[in-house]
């Protein structure tokens, strides 16, 4: 049988020595290779096989299971699958299976290269659900990709199993509903900093994310990646629910951009244009969060920054986040 939770397919699939394809990005879609531009966009999970090493089912197929999978066309990815104990969807403020083999708080986030001859797609990784397994990691995977289809073939364990996970694309959205703000904003970004301050402007200290990856595409689909610092391995293969909880946010889900707020009810600023996530999955965490999370933005050709409702905090001070995003190129 096939581990695929974060350990399992650390071990299975990562090659040492490598640091990936960091240093050679595109810059423009006519230098971006055609195999890499038919894989972009947003991919929703479908179905698991597990196969053992004739290539025979060994388990009833797995349907149901929520996962995201986002291919920008410049070469950026993030992928989260969620495990069977984890929450629909994340907090607020960023935070049969024992018999057959399972998919558990498995979401990472790095680069993506094609060999379009050999059919295998390569993952290198830049961080990792998993607290270290990160860069360096490659993941290979032979695919299959049809027009709204895509297959990935898991590498066979040292038993000779495997595990196949096909993915359905996500349609984009219609043109005529999409604004110059919408086409500004798509697009994969990295985490730059965090600040906060008081609404008298005084600055209150704040944690920095270790690394994180945004994406937003043109089929409206969101996928969030932030790694919290301070983060140590887990005690088991699979993580328990309170090793991941707090220490990183990775979810994703649909959204809707609105270009002026206009809500007089809505805390922060009316006259700014804000961002509404819909998240539809959370690796690891166990909380209810609301069905939306709001976030009011700034945009330029390079960089983002999302600003979370103004809330209060510990020591009773209204206080206002800012989340500093690097478009990545």
């Amino acid at each position: 049988m096939v581990l695929l939770g974060a350990v399992g397919l650390a071990a299975t699939l990562a090659c040492g020595g490598s640091s990936g394809p960091e240093g050679s990005s595109p810059t423009d879609e006519a230098s971006i290779p055609p195999a890499q531009q038919a894989l972009a966009g947003a991919w929703s999970l479908a179905r698991i096989e597990q196969l053992g090493a004739g290539g025979e089912p060994v388990a009833a197929p797995v349907e149901g299971r929520l996962g995201s999978l986002v291919y920008d066309a410049t070469g950026y990815l993030g992928l989260t699958i969620l495990g069977p104990d984890e929450a629909v969807a994340p907090a607020d403020d960023d935070a049969d299976e024992a018999s057959t083999p399972s998919i558990g708080h498995l979401s990472y986030f790095g680069r993506f290269t094609v060999d379009e001859a050999a059919g295998v797609v390569t993952h290198h990784v830049a961080g990792n659900l998993q607290p270290g397994v990160g860069a360096a990691a490659e993941y290979r995977h032979p695919y299959t990709l049809s027009e709204d289809s895509l297959t990935l073939r898991w590498p066979p364990a040292p038993d000779g199993s495997t595990a196949s996970l096909t993915w359905v694309r996500e349609p984009d959205l219609p043109a005529e509903n999409l604004s110059d703000a919408h086409r500004q904003l798509f697009g994969a970004y990295r985490i730059e900093s965090v600040s906060r301050h008081t609404t008298d402007a005084y600055e209150v200290d704040i944690d920095q994310y270790d690394d994180g990856y945004l994406f937003y595409t043109p089929s409206g689909q969101m996928s969030v990646h932030l790694l919290a610092p301070g983060r140590a391995p887990y005690d088991a293969d699979q993580p328990a629910v309170d090793e991941t909880l707090l220490r990183t946010t990775h979810y994703f889900g649909p959204f809707v951009l609105n270009e002026v707020a206009g809500c007089i009810t809505c805390p922060g600023p009316r006259d700014q244009g804000y961002l509404i996530h819909h998240p539809a999955g959370s690796a690891g965490s166990s909380q209810t969060p609301p069905a939306e999370v709001r976030r009011y933005y700034e945009l330029t050709d390079t960089d983002l920054t999302l600003r979370p409702p103004r809330h209060m905090d510990e020591e009773g001070r209204e206080v206002i986040t800012a989340f500093r995003w690097a478009r990545l190129p």
